[in-house]
């Protein structure tokens, strides 16, 4: 198994790599630390002289490559202390979510920081993190600068019981193998259903039909964006679990709907499980 951990070298970034780390030793994984530079910072206040005139001097020419490779090896060298003792590491060049789309099928599982503000939209792991996982084809952890996780003991796994939830039940089950404890829960959304009892005891019996393995089973009403950090506090869990719907042509879909809103709402890492429906 491989974990990819992108990194902006930010306090967030830090914390997701605690994270990947632990799942790293955990599941017996490789890590491989990756840094994409949107654009190389040119000298002379960032701006880039005419052609015409560079080609007059070479001088700049000189300063500009020196520039660069100095840029290089600042980078690589702090790739190379974040990735200590153990990982793999690589600078890449380009825009970060469609580096981070062509290297996915390489690994396993993605585990990145993630911003939560939109405010924060400009920057790598801020939206990038919210663009990546709406897109990504491999499960992907994010975790935001508030998560005080360093190790995955227990997991909270959201379902509503549709396909997508069923691949993060079933990725729920693949963490539990390894000694991860399993706690599942559903959120009544609909107002209309929260004080029926036949719809509450078919939930119920749903839950039971997913069998052994898991600790507990909650039911909770309201927000899965509000509910679901709620419940992994009051259980303890050190991670949410989601499936992400991804339907051909439009945007990936948590249970149907607000996927970014629990990013940035919880302060627990949020592992998203997707799967592509028609």
């Amino acid at each position: 198994m491989r974990i990819l951990h992108p990194t902006d070298f930010s306090r967030t970034a830090d914390k997701a790599l605690t994270v990947a780390r632990d799942l790293s030793a955990r599941l017996g994984a490789s890590l491989h630390v990756v840094y994409v530079q949107s654009q190389f910072t040119e000298g002379l206040g960032g701006v880039r002289m005419r052609p015409h005139l560079d080609s007059v001097n070479p001088q700049l020419d000189r300063r500009i490559e020196e520039d660069r490779q100095e840029e290089v090896r600042r980078l690589t060298e702090m790739l190379k202390h974040v990735a200590s003792p153990a990982a793999t590491y690589e600078l890449r060049w380009g825009e970060p979510v469609r580096e981070l789309l062509d290297m996915q099928q390489d690994f396993d599982m993605v585990v990145m920081g993630a911003h939560g503000s939109d405010r924060m939209d400009r920057y790598f792991l801020g939206g990038v993190a919210g663009r990546f996982v709406r897109r990504a084809e491999v499960p992907v952890v994010t975790v935001r600068e508030e998560s005080t996780t360093t190790e995955v003991k227990r997991v909270l796994v959201g379902t509503d019981f549709s396909a997508a939830s069923q691949g993060a039940v079933e990725a729920a089950r693949s963490l539990g193998q390894h000694g991860v404890k399993l706690v599942v829960c559903h959120v009544v959304d609909d107002p209309r259903f929260r004080e029926d009892p036949t719809y509450i005891n078919t939930v119920t019996d749903s839950l039971n039909l997913l069998g052994d393995g898991f600790e507990r089973h909650i039911i909770r009403d309201g927000d899965p964006a509000v509910e679901l950090p709620r419940a992994a506090h009051e259980v303890g869990a050190d991670m949410i679990v989601i499936g992400l719907q991804h339907q051909r042509g439009a945007i990936g879909l948590l249970m149907g709907s607000r996927v970014d809103a629990l990013i940035r709402s919880s302060a627990v890492p949020v592992l998203s499980v997707p799967i592509e429906v028609d």
